[in-house]
């Protein structure tokens, strides 16, 4: 992302790198394994299964419908800014005939709108299905025993096909955790991880992300004052903060460093009305 402009802050922060930090999806730091073959069907070789961490398990997991939404705000140079909202809602639903999770997760800022939605299996909590839009790419993966295959269309180019080995207890992105921590014990020290897969046109990469509770805090929301766990989430290079309420581990708010860009962030605060009551 370019440097921000002090007049410019308002309207014209809709651009990559303020998406990106909002996305809770970025690219891992570490090189991503390229793809071995050319044309419109990449597939990629396969590597050895390794263990994932698993976050929680299907007998321990506790999931019920919700929908929340977020007021999404860049804070740079001592001055805040909307940028727009984010809405995070999770339902019952069927997908091949399977009982499933639907998590859809979408923003829009200004008159850019995205979205994302990710079928995760009831009964094993593994990811079966996703589709995610964006401005000018729309990207469809579908997950196999044996793989997962992505499909990208859009607007620079589309009809790209790539193919990567799945594993077991693979999260399908990183939104996945925030309902999991519904059923996370959380407490002072308290750490885990979880693993997703990265994987683009041309590369692909598995990204670890590392959960640690760092502190006790009280976070003044529209709709009051609420006791939260703070915690720390590692992906790649990036730290972002994340506020658990500790009555229903419900995500008040969250921060994320904006690459590139000192003391600059953007900040989720859950917006007035979605506070589920106590």
């Amino acid at each position: 992302m370019k440097a921000l402009r002090h007049s410019a802050v308002g309207t014209s922060l809709l651009c990559a790198g303020v998406l990106s930090a909002c996305s809770n999806n970025p690219k891992p730091a570490a090189a991503a394994v390229p793809s071995t073959s050319t044309g419109d069907a990449a597939v990629v070789a396969s590597s050895p299964a390794s263990s994932n961490p698993v976050l929680v398990s299907p007998a321990n997991v506790t999931l019920k419908p919700s929908r929340i939404t977020y007021v999404a705000r860049i804070f740079s140079q001592g001055q805040a800014h909307k940028l727009g909202f984010r809405t995070l809602a999770l339902s019952e639903a069927s997908y091949e005939g399977a009982t499933v999770w639907l998590l859809v997760e979408s923003r829009k800022m200004n008159t850019v709108e995205l979205a994302e939605s990710l079928y995760v299996s009831k009964a094993t909590l593994a990811p079966v299905h996703r589709v995610v839009h964006t401005a000018d790419t729309d990207i469809t993966t579908h997950y196999t025993r044996d793989s997962i295959l992505t499909t990208f269309e859009g607007d620079s180019g589309g009809g790209v096909r790539v193919a990567v080995p799945n594993e077991p207890n693979l999260v399908g992105n990183i939104y996945w955790i925030e309902p999991l921590l519904a059923s996370v014990p959380l407490a002072e020290g308290w750490k885990g991880s979880a693993t997703t897969m990265f994987v683009g046109p041309r590369d692909h990469a598995k990204v670890v992300m590392k959960l640690a509770v760092i502190g006790q805090d009280s976070v003044l929301a529209p709709d009051g004052n609420f006791d939260c766990w703070k915690l720390a989430l590692q992906v790649g290079e990036t730290e972002e903060h994340l506020w658990v309420r500790k009555s229903d581990r419900v995500v008040i708010k969250e921060d994320t460093p904006i690459a590139g860009i000192a003391a600059a962030k953007v900040e989720l605060l859950i917006a007035q009305g979605q506070a589920p009551k106590q």
